[in-house]
């Protein structure tokens, strides 16, 4: 008999440790499918309908992409603010950065960065340039028109900010992030703009571009030039010039 109950209990224990699996692998997949529905929701938002949009050229591949990943290393640093460089970067510069930042590398489904759980980019890339504010579309390595408003002037705590050529602004996504709490929110969104700040260093590095992290800006102001809605909020600034 205790034979017998024994291995009913282990039975039982199989079967529901069998069904709770299925159901948090449901759970995942839902969450999963949900959040990339809202992301996609929330870029659309983000930019006005009839934007103009811009093709960048395709990333470098192999030894097109200039020094190695270890020389990249070697020469990553943060260029000084009183001597930044003047020079606007063109658009294969300017795509292989972002592509960097946060492109597709594998299918459709794998990015240069890591997201939480596999989810698609939660962390927003803006360009900021005399000709006007440009969200990254990772999906078609395009820049999407947000504002012909040159707003450089207004995002940056230090007065050197205003003349430098090309500012990426990385915001977090309120959508792309709902499904998690605080303190992950916050936590997750600070991890991926990290992850993608080091790899514009990187791109920076390897084709001579000039960068510079900056954590100072005027927040109020970066969330209201970029009509950030509520939940979103901006993280971080990556100054480029060459």
């Amino acid at each position: 008999m205790s034979s017998l109950m024994s291995s009913l209990t282990s039975s039982l224990h199989r079967a529901f440790s069998s069904r709770f699996f299925e159901f948090r692998l449901f759970k995942f997949r839902f969450f999963k499918a949900v959040s990339a529905v809202l992301l996609a929701a929330s870029l659309l938002r983000a930019v006005p309908a009839g934007a103009e949009s811009i093709a960048l050229p395709p990333p470098p591949t192999g030894k097109e992409g200039g020094m190695s990943l270890f020389e990249a290393l070697w020469k990553r640093s943060s260029q000084p603010g009183g001597d930044f460089p003047a020079g606007a970067l063109d658009d294969k510069e300017l795509g292989a950065i972002l592509w960097a930042a946060t492109g597709l590398n594998r299918g459709e489904k794998g990015w240069t960065v890591p997201m939480a759980m596999g989810l698609e980019p939660y962390v927003r890339l803006y360009v900021a340039r005399d000709d006007g504010v440009f969200l990254y579309d990772w999906k078609e390595h395009a820049l999407k028109e947000v504002s012909k408003e040159n707003i450089r002037a207004k995002v940056g705590a230090q007065s050197f900010v205003r003349t430098v050529p090309c500012i990426l602004i990385l915001a977090a996504d309120a959508e792309g992030l709902s499904g998690f709490r605080e303190p992950d929110r916050t936590a997750f969104a600070c991890v991926a703009a990290g992850a993608m700040t080091q790899d514009v260093y990187l791109a920076a590095a390897a084709l001579g571009v000039g960068a510079r992290y900056i954590h100072s800006m005027n927040r109020d102001a970066v969330a209201e030039a970029l009509a950030l809605e509520e939940g979103a909020f901006p993280l971080c600034l990556m100054l480029l010039g060459k």
